[in-house]
């Protein structure tokens, strides 16, 4: 999922943020199009459009869009010339086309349910509709937007986005309205299955190096917000149906680390029916060996369960959790950066 989904969820409940998206780019920038960044009050900020000189800038202009109380959006361009760069120390110059939205609580339950979709493994979009107030663009809600003198400009901005790409962020203009939409993609995630002493350090390591995280159990005691932090946590009513929950999708990587060899089984199985990039099980040889051969005689064939890496990552070595949470992720990333 994307993360800049998560970061608006957690800080738009109560206060008004300004999330600043890269619409075009010029020259040597270090971010292009759809790259994100968002600027909470006290000067909170997360995310990137490209760091130094112009993320600066896009700061102290985010700053001053936080306050109204309606969604509100303006559009700013961003230089940065080869002169100003060298001063800097970085390579590149160029220019940033960059769209400022102030996003208020009133919006914080659609981005939920877009985070929740996206979290899911579903590609899912948003959308927004602007007209001119001043020198910003004042949000127009659905029911204004029904009104008859705006009927034109929304037919012409249907034709124009049905056949957009959904690659990148589409702004369009079409008096009196400006359309801004954009598609959330399922990011590379990482699905523990278990929540005991293996996976807590496995999902603070794949949080750190930009995974999604998702951690499932059965057990309220062990799968909860406090020990996973940074992970969605989800409580299930059954190991025997983990997976019902969620979609698991091709840039998905499951790590099985329950707390019994029934248990491993059992999300195996369901696993090995998914089409998840990696799928890795803890356990010693035998146990594995003693597992496949049951899933044999239940019918899964070896093309299916060569699919499990087991035991479970690189082997470095270790023994502690923490040992063993680095090599279940070198494993990963080394899938990952295979393709």
């Amino acid at each position: 999922m994307d993360s800049i989904l998560s970061d608006i969820t957690k800080k738009l409940a109560a206060q008004n943020c300004v999330l600043a998206t890269v619409i075009s780019s010029t020259g040597s920038t270090p971010r292009s199009s759809g790259a994100h960044m968002l600027i909470c009050p006290q000067g909170e900020f997360y995310g990137t459009v490209g760091g130094g000189l112009i993320e600066a800038q896009v700061q102290i202009t985010a700053a001053e869009f936080l306050v109204g109380e309606k969604g509100a959006a303006a559009l700013h361009s961003y230089d940065l010339d080869n002169t100003k760069a060298g001063a800097l120390g970085m390579s590149c110059g160029g220019s940033l086309t960059v769209l400022l939205e102030r996003l208020t609580p009133d919006y914080h339950a659609e981005f939920v349910e877009l985070e929740n979709n996206v979290r899911k493994g579903n590609a899912s979009s948003r959308e927004a509709y602007y007209v001119q107030d001043g020198t910003a663009w004042c949000r127009v809600t659905a029911d204004e937007l029904a009104d008859d003198k705006y009927a034109e400009a929304v037919k012409a901005i249907n034709a124009s986005k049905s056949t957009a790409s959904d690659a990148a962020p589409l702004l369009l203009n079409q008096q009196p309205l400006q359309y801004f939409s954009e598609t959330y993609h399922p990011s590379a995630t990482v699905i523990i299955a278990g929540a005991g002493h293996v996976a807590k350090p496995t999902a603070e390591i794949a949080h750190l190096v930009g995974f999604s995280v998702v951690v499932l159990d059965d057990r309220e005691e062990f799968a909860n917000q406090e020990r996973f932090p940074n992970a969605h946590v989800q409580v299930v009513e059954s190991l025997d149906d983990i997976l019902s929950e969620i979609t698991i999708h091709k840039d998905c990587y499951v790590v099985i680390v329950t707390r019994g060899h029934e248990h491993d089984k059992t999300v195996l199985q369901q696993a090995l029916t998914t089409p998840a990039k990696y799928i890795g099980m803890i356990g010693s040889k035998s146990k594995r060996d003693g597992l496949y051969e049951r899933l044999r005689e239940e019918g899964v064939t070896d093309e299916a369960i060569a699919r499990c890496h087991c035991p479970i990552g690189l082997p470095l070595g270790g023994r502690t959790p923490e040992e063993i949470a680095v090599s279940i992720m070198a494993e990963i990333i080394q899938k990952k950066a295979q393709g």
